[in-house]
């Protein structure tokens, strides 16, 4: 039985994809509704986007008066996960009025995240962008198309917005939460006052950690992050810092620079290392960046949940929580 990979699949469609810009260039570079149909719609249905379905790719949204949209993506509950504005190939996409205009309309919408591509270039903005600059851009032809692939899926997946995987996470909660309740009833018989040592009684919530009324000598040992992994912890700052991590690791489209929150004069995250105080290199988006770390215990908390909101939907499975 052959078993097909979906970044396998997504990477033959950007081998197709990078032969026919190359092949139909003369026409792509003069028309952008081919542009769309050669090089957009096939990778969008690659990611799991059904472009027959208007319901699912809404496609020429009007906004305003005239200004349409070519493609609005809808999540399995009808919410807007993303706005895409197509050009032709090898248009500017950086052109102000082009920009001015997607961020204006697009983000009128409230989508998570918006894109100008003209079918080998992507350009993603996020709603927290307060500039022209696109919080991360793609190029297939200069990237490999593997890492391509995967850089696609994890902005445009449509598993990310709940398809394909709604019904099945639903039976598995369900199961979870039987599994889960006959447990505790057999613990409430035979160990009704005993506290196990994976015993989720002993993680508090990260907004409910009160520093000044723990003991001076306490620290953190175990940090629970959204998507319910646990990791180990030997200080305050490291709260912080395996809280960054993980949102770096799963949000591709955070502006830098990205203020701490306090949003003043310092940066939680920078592509430059900040000149004062002490701070962790990271890599992001093949980029190294900087954590600015230098903070007391209680901003070390504050600044990882100020961070974890960054953690996109889809990662947000538990309440982050800290043992110690």
């Amino acid at each position: 039985m052959t078993i097909s990979s979906p970044l396998a699949s997504l990477y033959s469609v950007l081998q197709t994809v990078r032969a026919s810009a190359q092949t139909n260039a003369t026409l792509l570079r003069k028309n952008e509704a081919a542009t769309r149909a050669a090089l957009i719609d096939p990778v969008l249905r690659a990611l799991g986007w059904d472009t027959a379905n208007v319901r699912m790719v809404e496609p020429e949204r009007t906004v305003g008066a005239k200004q349409t949209l070519d493609y609005v993506l809808h999540g399995a509950a009808g919410e807007i996960v993303a706005v895409i504005e197509a050009k032709k190939l090898e248009e500017s996409l950086d052109k102000l009025g082009h920009i001015g205009a997607a961020i204006g309309y697009g983000f009128s919408l409230k989508p998570k995240q918006l894109f100008i591509t003209d079918g080998l270039q992507w350009h993603l903005y996020s709603p927290q962008h307060s500039s022209y600059h696109p919080a991360a851009t793609l190029n297939i032809n200069e990237t490999p198309l593997a890492e391509a692939a995967l850089q696609l899926i994890q902005w445009l997946d449509a598993a990310h917005s709940g398809y394909g995987i709604g019904n099945q996470a639903v039976l598995v909660a369900e199961s979870s939460k039987v599994a889960i309740d006959t447990v505790s009833a057999k613990k409430s018989i035979t160990k009704s006052d005993k506290v196990t040592k994976d015993s989720p009684d002993k993680f508090v919530e990260l907004t409910h950690v009160n520093t000044l009324q723990l003991d001076p000598t306490q620290k953190p040992r175990q940090l629970r992050l959204p998507d319910g992994s646990v990791v180990p912890l030997k200080t305050w700052k490291d709260i912080l810092e395996k809280s960054c991590e993980f949102v770096l690791q799963h949000n591709l489209a955070i502006p830098l620079p990205y203020p701490d929150k306090a949003g003043r004069k310092r940066f939680l995250f920078t592509a430059d290392k900040p000149l004062v105080g002490s701070s962790t290199p990271i890599k992001y988006l093949h980029k190294s960046i900087f954590i600015y770390t230098h903070y007391s215990a209680t901003d070390c908390i504050a600044n990882a949940l100020h961070a974890l909101k960054l953690t996109p939907d889809f990662m947000q499975k538990v309440v982050p929580s800290v043992a110690f």
